[in-house]
């Protein structure tokens, strides 16, 4: 129990409420150490119960369960007479007026607000219109009229026929889009069956309790209700089913409410009252701990909330090493809503904008302006700031739906051997060149609104570059002859992703303006190994004298070309490796938002001139063992500072122990 939370202190994204907390945290330790003593005689501690989730908002919590399924719906089945159609037309019509004034009124509540999330007004407003979807009313009383049955059960058989419409697409986004409708249609027959709000149904629990909610799932009114509520203090959110890209997950982060998903048997699990210690980092949760560790469980709660606080005032400090090396610390997007988050963790600019996701999930490719759209709301979001989209990188795990690829003439069925040696990323664009000038066209206006930098993924072959560099001329011209503002002198970079491009580095840089390392790939291309594969994960080590050693070398190369290189790659964000960089030279380091402020505190402490006189010896090592007996003396004397690092503890040990033998 010490160890996961000493690991689970590790620097989660600060809150206001961290004092509180510590207040709520050390009632709750004082309370149950009274009942231990009080009960020790009589009833056995029951054993401690581990749930393993999905994390989709960074953070630790510790506190009182809470059940969201208290008043689940049931929806009353029973049938009419046929001269009852008009009436039940009237209340179905009256339940949704009551929920759009709903909606209304806390819309406008949150637009008088400063501090309130842009996401919670989009995804009410969203809610709104499937609610005002004429279709779905309209088609809703052609059931009661045809069956003679209620209004609630009609919106039920409504549902599913919607439902069975999505069943034969393999689509996440548009299966989350569902339950969006869903719980649209709970909320007016929660109206029609005279049953109170999800939101009201929680109890009005203790004051001085910290509360973690735990449901089947939530709608993001729900949340925003129960966030708004004076006498519940909420820490955290525990979700049974859920996704990481519904829309209550996309507002959990907004509000930097620590938040699992896919929580199997949590509902079953977890009882109201349950003491629960929540580690969102790590996706785990801990139903009633062990009593005699509460005092222990205060104590770190309350060390880590202090690191919260104490990294939140290094957003606006600018990341310079001890001996006075500037380095820059920009951010991985997948989503344009991430920009807020880069934003709140004091992002330097964008390092990547992954622009894949666009392509993914929906069965038709995106048009030009609604790429423009999007890609101008995260320049907008960033205020100024350097903002470097890649070019759709699709293929292998990362496909389209099977209604894209068959409108481009693509086989969804097509068996491919290998698919990370096979047609992906800049590939996959040049094979598929129409989508490919729409979406270069997209990024060239947006980079007339700010400064927006085009970066290509996966680039092996000199021709490669050349070809891309002709097919954003051909772009630039397409918009000059349509009168549309465009970027004329856009920044074009390239992905060091396979060891091809690591070689010929000098050349690219020639074409290129900058470059950035996907290690993530470039390891495994380089070593063969496939990272998550059992049989030969072990192989893969970023220690590798040839990982490192390709590093050192494209680093140089490109400083010596005199353009700029950074790392996007998970390396960028482990501390034991972001030392390692920053003595190869690395300047520009890129990774989740969630990683800066850490991996920022982490540098503010570092000596360059220390990493690079570590990086001189390991330089003449050949093996992993000698880079790590190399490793171990700096880390430990670096140690007090790791442990206040996000996730170092994981990366330390990964470091600097031998690697598994393959049984």
């Amino acid at each position: 129990m010490d160890e996961l939370l000493k690991d689970a202190a590790l620097a989660a994204p600060a809150t206001p409420t961290a004092k509180s907390d510590n207040e709520a945290i050390d009632k709750i330790a004082e309370r149950n150490a009274d009942e231990t003593q009080a009960t020790d005689s009589q009833i056995a501690e029951p054993e401690p119960v581990t749930l393993g989730g999905t994390a989709v908002s960074p953070g630790a919590a510790f506190g009182h369960a809470q059940m969201f399924a208290e008043g689940e719906l049931e929806i009353p089945h029973f049938t009419i007479e046929k001269t009852q159609t008009r009436a039940e037309f009237t209340r179905l019509r009256a339940a949704v007026h009551t929920v759009d004034k709903e909606f209304g009124e806390l819309i406008e509540e949150l637009s008088r607000e400063e501090d309130a999330p842009t996401e919670a007004i989009a995804f009410l407003e969203l809610h709104r219109q499937l609610l005002n979807d004429e279709s779905i009313i309209t088609e809703t009383q052609d059931i009661i009229r045809e069956r003679l049955i209620n209004a609630e059960w009609a919106l039920s058989l409504k549902l599913e026929d919607i439902r069975r419409s999505f069943e034969e697409i393999d689509d996440d986004y548009l299966a989350d889009r569902i339950d969006d409708i869903a719980q649209v249609i709970e909320r007016v027959q929660r109206v029609l069956s005279g049953r109170r709000r999800p939101a009201d149904t929680v109890s009005r629990m203790m004051s001085e309790s910290s509360v973690i909610l735990v449901a089947e799932d939530f709608s993001p009114a729900d949340i925003l209700i129960l966030k708004r509520r004076q006498d519940i203090s909420i820490t955290g959110l525990i979700i049974e089913k859920g996704a990481a890209t519904s829309h209550s997950s996309i507002l959990a982060r907004s509000l930097e409410i620590p938040t699992l998903v896919n929580v199997g048997g949590a509902c079953e699990v977890i009882q109201t009252d349950d003491v629960l210690l929540m580690d969102a980092d790590k996706g785990i949760v801990i139903v009633n701990p062990l009593k005699d560790g509460m005092p222990q469980m205060s104590e770190r709660i309350r060390k880590m909330n202090a690191i919260r606080l104490r990294q939140r005032k290094l957003k606006t400090t600018h990341c310079v090493t001890s001996d006075g090396c500037a380095v820059s610390l920009l951010a991985n997007l997948a989503l344009p809503e991430d920009a807020k988050e880069a934003m709140s963790n004091g992002a330097d600019g964008v390092g990547l904008f992954r622009s894949e996701f666009l392509f993914m999930n929906r069965p038709s490719f995106p048009s030009e302006d609604e790429q423009f759209e999007t890609y101008t709301r995260v320049v907008k979001a960033m205020r100024g700031k350097i903002v470097t989209i890649r070019t759709m990188d699709l293929g292998g795990d990362k496909l389209p739906s099977r209604e894209a690829l068959e409108s481009i003439g693509e086989d969804p069925d097509k068996a491919v051997a290998n698919p990370a040696l096979g047609r992906r990323a800049i590939r996959f664009s040049l094979s598929h060149t129409d989508l490919f000038l729409t979406q270069l066209r997209a990024i060239l206006r947006a980079g007339a609104t700010g400064r927006v930098r085009l970066m290509v993924p996966m680039l092996s072959w000199m021709t490669e570059a050349d070809i891309v560099l002709s097919y954003v001329k051909r772009a630039q011209e397409e918009l000059k002859d349509r009168g549309v503002k465009y970027a004329e002198n856009i920044q074009i970079g390239g992905m060091v992703e396979v060891p091809s491009a690591a070689l010929c580095l000098k050349q690219f840089l020639k074409r290129l303006d900058f470059v950035s390392v996907g290690t993530n790939d470039l390891i495994q291309y380089l070593l063969a190994v496939d990272r998550e594969d059992p049989d030969v994960s072990y192989l893969y080590d970023p220690l590798h004298p040839a990982v490192l050693s390709m590093l050192y070398n494209c680093i140089n190369t490109a400083h010596r070309a005199g353009k700029e290189i950074s790392v996007c790659g998970e390396a960028a964000a482990d501390p034991v490796f972001a030392f390692l960089l920053l003595g190869m030279g690395l300047r520009h380091f890129s990774m989740e938002s969630a990683r800066i402020l850490p991996i920022k505190e982490f540098l503010l402490a570092s000596n360059a001139k220390d990493a690079a006189a570590l990086m001189r010896r390991i330089h003449r090592a050949h093996t992993i063992q000698d880079i790590r007996k190399h490793t171990l003396p700096i880390m430990t004397n670096w140690l007090p500072a790791l442990r206040q690092v996000r996730c170092c503890a994981r990366v330390l040990g990964k470091a600097l122990r031998p690697p598994k033998r393959n049984k």
